[in-house]
């Protein structure tokens, strides 16, 4: 959960293809093989081809669906708003369990395996403000850890051992892994609306206290904090060697110095920047509620190309094959890849 891939970003992008979801999509896609797969408002959760666009297979739940899957070999998992977490053959989309929590799982679970035997093991967050591990053959508990407020993040893993999120109680959870118990509990300055993103062992988090932060669990603690206007940080970091990249409610995406949280440069677009970025080897793509898509050159901000996909954007970009895949709340999933190169 770095949010970084070590890619070159497509070039002149056209789309390959769009699929009308027909209800906004408001949760991050996942790419399997040769399989698209995603949830959107009405609560549908779709398989689509990669290549091609078309519709594999469709599963209704009861309600919104915004958590972005988890996908293994045969298995693909995603909560619902009405606290259902599902988990569905990954081919046919049949159903192999669910489990029902007290309140909506807006979040995407993350997978691991279990320190002792090395069993698949699902981790799953919930505005209930509990943490599960389940079981990923069939959704039995193994732990779960309460926190006294909502958490709409994913959990990362900070190495084998050690799970890091922060929720809406303000503070940055360090978890251990085989039994569920607390290793430490840092307090923030606001409460954490998005996912940590992980790099060498230190989390790096933004707030609603328009903050963005650098946490090192252990001795260090708080190595950094960055601050610039009066607007929260919705959208969970990308992190790669040298930057932090995170979009902000100020309608700018912010590229901050790793090591030092100083600024280096700011991105400015025409509407918020909720749509967590995804950081290529030398470009960093993000979308904006204003309806476009950008990519940006990692060294300086500087623009290398935008496109509109006519709806706001507030998920996320994924990259597969060659091709960028994110859904717009106009309810269509685009598939964009390179174009011609103009001369």
């Amino acid at each position: 959960m770095s949010g970084s891939i070590p890619d070159q970003v497509i070039t002149s992008p056209r789309i390959a293809w769009s699929f009308d979801a027909a209800a906004p999509i408001s949760g991050d896609a996942g790419v399997f093989g040769s399989e698209v797969y995603f949830g959107n408002d009405d609560g549908v959760f779709f398989a689509v081809d990669l290549e091609t666009g078309e519709e594999s297979w469709r599963f209704e739940t009861g309600d919104v669906v915004e958590s972005e899957p988890t996908i293994a070999s045969e298995l693909v998992f995603f909560g619902a708003n009405d606290g259902q977490f599902y988990a569905l053959d990954r081919l046919t989309g049949a159903e192999r369990w669910r489990r029902q929590f007290d309140d909506k799982v807006a979040a995407g679970a993350n997978m691991t395996q279990s320190p002792i035997d090395g069993e698949p093991w699902v981790l799953i967050a919930g505005n209930d403000g509990v943490l599960r591990c389940l079981r990923a053959s069939d959704g039995t508990d193994i732990w779960s850890y309460q926190t006294d407020n909502i958490i709409n993040g994913s959990p990362a893993m900070l190495d084998e051992k050690r799970i890091i999120f922060g929720g809406c109680d303000a503070f940055l959870h360090i978890v251990n892994l085989e039994n569920g118990e607390s290793i430490e509990q840092y307090e923030t300055n606001a409460y954490i609306p998005c996912s940590v993103a992980v790099y060498d062992g230190i989390g790096y988090s933004g707030n609603y206290a328009n903050e963005v932060l650098a946490f090192d669990p252990g001795d260090r603690g708080q190595l950094w904090t960055y601050s610039d206007r009066q607007f929260p940080f919705f959208s969970s970091p990308a992190v790669n060697e040298t930057h932090v990249f995170i979009g902000s409610r100020d309608k700018r995406l912010h590229a901050i110095d790793r090591k030092t949280g100083v600024a280096a440069w700011t991105y400015q677009t025409s509407g918020r920047v909720d749509s967590s970025p995804l950081a290529f080897s030398d470009a960093v793509v993000v979308g904006s509620t204003d309806g476009w898509l950008y990519a940006v050159r990692q060294a300086d901000g500087t623009e290398l190309w935008k496109i509109e996909l006519g709806a706001s954007l507030i998920g996320s970009p994924v990259f597969a094959n060659g091709r960028l895949i994110i859904g717009s709340q106009g309810g269509t999933l685009f598939s964009l890849e390179s174009g011609e190169t103009e001369i």
